[in-house]
């Protein structure tokens, strides 16, 4: 078979999924972002003592399996195909396919970067500003979506490549994609698709899938898309209180229809359930807090032993822990912190990041036995949220405002707490520690 027959062959669904699938020379892009001191302490803890300043680190913070693929993926991706191999030993064609083959450069069109394919993204790619910025700066464009959350492809072209998010996204939307002749680059997490298996068991067998999760996040949208895909229903339930008031459907003590109507944006369009005869399975957005869905996961399995008994329940109602276990470990880790003699802790993420707002939440919730000041923590950012030694920058847990506070670091701080979220780059924590001692000498 000759070359060009080959690529004549190729179809139009390529879908990477692998960084191995890219071929011989991938890269590690991750490790660009790492601070060598901060990376050595991860999954074992430490303390940088800085003689005036005492910075002390839990046992797992930033980076996690999931963030480390989309990275490596979006970014070999850039440098694949905005512009075309400087090698001299190239063979014409850049990249292979599990099931496609290679990419043909003479199918490459301009538009945007340098040259070469256009790169699109499905959502942010992980929930860190960081990153972001930098793959704006790459000339990476990202596609809108429709009332429906769905992706609007019309822009798209033959040759163009879309990166789907480390969050995925809908299953409609890659069916769109496909049906463009793009070049799929699937950065979905494994622990986020480990969780779409379980929902598609659940409409498979005619169960109902109660998802625990934030409506208007990517993962949760995406998740409960599978149960559809099998031609299953789904209630999305952010908290205990939404729970109680679901469990009190399932007794028969509320009217199906009001819940729907309270909470319409809980459940898909023309959506009607009878709680006489339906089976519920419970899954989780996989960096929820852990007690919380289980607590969830109680009151529904109360409801269903109180109106159904034990025989009832156990047919009708299913759930398994879907929290990813990269989420908890920091949960944990955050929580034994808590033993060390703290007079600040620096919380850095996202501020649109799910499994750092949730550690903040510990935080809060901690703050008042473990924590030795008022107002000692912060959900911050980065660096540049720390704006002098008088002001800063942060995240109020409880309300989700972005806010400021003066006269915040205190003279008499010496020892710190520092974590951050799963998207969080070492390199970040790096410069918040010397930006910190600069304030301590300062004063």
């Amino acid at each position: 078979m000759t070359e060009n027959s080959e690529i004549k062959k190729l179809p139009n669904d390529r879908v990477i999924k692998k960084l191995s699938e890219f071929g011989e020379g991938f890269k590690y892009h991750h490790e660009n972002y790492g601070a060598s001191f901060i990376t050595a302490m991860r999954d074992t803890g430490g303390r940088w003592d800085f003689g005036d300043l005492v910075f002390h680190f839990p046992e797992h913070f930033g980076f996690c399996y999931g963030v480390d693929k989309a990275i490596d993926m979006m970014f070999e991706t850039c440098e694949r195909f905005s512009s075309p191999p400087v090698s001299p030993h190239h063979t014409g064609v850049v990249g292979s396919f599990a099931a496609g083959g290679p990419i043909p450069l003479e199918s490459r069109e301009t538009g945007g970067g340098v040259s070469g394919h256009r790169i699109f993204l499905t959502d942010q790619l992980i929930h860190n500003p960081t990153i972001n910025d930098k793959l704006k700066e790459k000339g990476v464009h990202y596609l809108k979506r429709d009332l429906h959350n769905l992706l609007i492809c019309d822009e798209l072209r033959s040759g163009d490549i879309v990166v789907v998010s480390a969050f995925g996204t809908d299953f409609r939307d890659i069916e769109s994609l496909k049906n463009r002749g793009v070049t799929i680059v699937d950065s979905t997490c494994g622990a986020i698709i480990n969780v779409w298996k379980r929902v598609e068991g659940y409409a498979k067998n005619g169960y109902l899938t109660v998802m625990h999760g934030k409506r208007n996040h990517e993962e949760t949208r995406a998740t409960v898309s599978q149960a559809v895909k099998k031609g299953g229903d789904y209630i999305i339930i952010e908290n205990s209180l939404e729970a109680e008031e679901l469990a009190q459907v399932i007794r028969g003590k509320t009217p199906e229809a009001d819940f729907i109507k309270k909470y319409p944006q809980a459940v898909p369009e023309n959506f009607s359930f009878d709680a006489a005869v339906c089976k519920m399975g419970m899954a989780n957005q996989t960096t929820m807090l852990k007690g919380e869905s289980l607590r969830i996961q109680e009151i529904l399995k109360k409801a269903f032993q109180d109106r159904f008994g034990e025989t009832g329940l156990r047919e009708r109602f299913k759930s398994f822990d879907t929290i990813c276990g990269a989420t908890q470990d920091r949960q944990d880790a955050l929580r034994n912190l808590f033993n060390k003699p703290l007079d600040l802790l620096m919380i850095v993420g996202g501020f649109n990041s799910s499994n750092t707002s949730h550690l903040a939440e510990i935080a809060q919730g901690a703050g008042g036995g473990f924590l030795t000041r008022p107002y000692s923590f912060y959900h911050i950012e980065s660096v540049q949220d720390i704006m002098s030694r008088d002001e800063i920058r942060y995240r109020d847990p409880q309300t989700g405002k972005v806010e400021t506070r003066r006269d915040w670091f205190q003279k008499g701080i010496k020892n710190i707490g520092v974590t951050s979220g799963a998207s969080t780059p070492d390199v970040t924590l790096l410069e918040i520690i010397r930006r910190l001692a600069i304030l301590k000498r300062a004063s």
